[in-house]
């Protein structure tokens, strides 16, 4: 790990040194991490799509990135100016068509889309496009209007006093809020369960990612199943502390959780 952790008294410093840092820096590749929020991109499913209801209420639409049912892995990184993990995915896409049987319809023009903190766990926080950081309840960054794409800066920082490195999963929860004319409630809360350090991969029952299936892999999975609806929460030290290593294996039907039919899964793969 490169550098040593500073003193931070307020967010506004905290904000101030992280822009010190990236014009110091000049890094490239960091500096289109984080500047890269109003920038015209594809819509895809990898962005949390935000629309509105019939009546007239925010809300993000299940056809994208719903934050409640899927995990997003964060890459590392080791300097110069974020310590930890980092991405800027998932960003955040207008509807481009409506829905009307998920009641997920288009932005109308006047609309000022606003994403506010509800909570955040510790040694998370976002950054906007203005190098504001966003990580207490209350902070706000302005989206777009009709026609919003953004993608922030997501930072799990590993140089953060209250960070907890047994921690592999990590919660933020927003609503959003309207300025414009439009005039639209502001959402229901929102919680991103699956912020997560761990990278991804596949759902193969090779536990230890070590290309096969063995005795180590047996002794994972009684460990990891939960039942069905239930994400697993491991608590033998010697197999896993964290459940996306278990549903990285083990959750066949990408599910989220590891059941009896994951379990009956994994004895048809093991005996191939």
């Amino acid at each position: 790990m490169m550098g040593s952790a500073l003193p931070m008294n307020s967010n506004a410093e905290k904000t101030r040194m992280i822009a010190k840092r990236l014009l110091l820096s000049r890094g490239p590749a960091l500096v289109g991490l984080l500047v890269v929020g109003g920038v015209a991109r594809a819509q895809h499913g990898g962005d949390v799509w935000v629309g509105r209801s019939a009546a007239g209420q925010l809300k993000v639409s299940p056809a994208g990135f719903v934050p409640e049912d899927n995990y997003a892995p964060l890459a590392e990184v080791n300097g110069p100016l974020l310590w930890g993990w980092s991405d800027n995915d998932p960003g955040f896409d207008h509807i481009t068509a409506d829905d009307p049987g998920n009641d997920a319809l288009q932005l109308q023009a006047g609309a000022e889309i606003w994403l506010e903190v509800v909570a955040m766990d510790p040694a998370l926080r976002m950054l906007d496009a203005g190098f504001q950081l966003l990580d207490s309840p209350g902070d706000a960054t302005f989206l777009g209007d009709q026609g919003l794409h953004v993608h922030n800066t997501w930072h799990i920082d590993s140089l953060d006093v209250d960070y907890d490195p047994e921690q592999c999963v990590w919660e933020a929860t927003f609503i959003l809020r309207d300025e414009g004319g439009t005039g639209y409630a502001a959402s229901e809360p929102f919680t991103f369960h699956g912020l997560t350090n761990i990278p991804l991969i596949d759902l193969d029952g090779d536990f230890d990612d070590d290309g096969d299936i063995d005795a180590d892999d047996h002794a994972a999975l009684p460990v990891c199943v939960a039942g069905p609806g239930v994400i697993p929460a491991p608590d033998d030290p010697s197999v896993t502390t964290c459940e996306v290593e278990c549903l990285n294996a083990f959750d066949f039907d990408d599910d989220r959780d590891v059941d009896l039919r994951d379990f009956a899964e994994y004895q048809r793969v093991a005996g191939q």
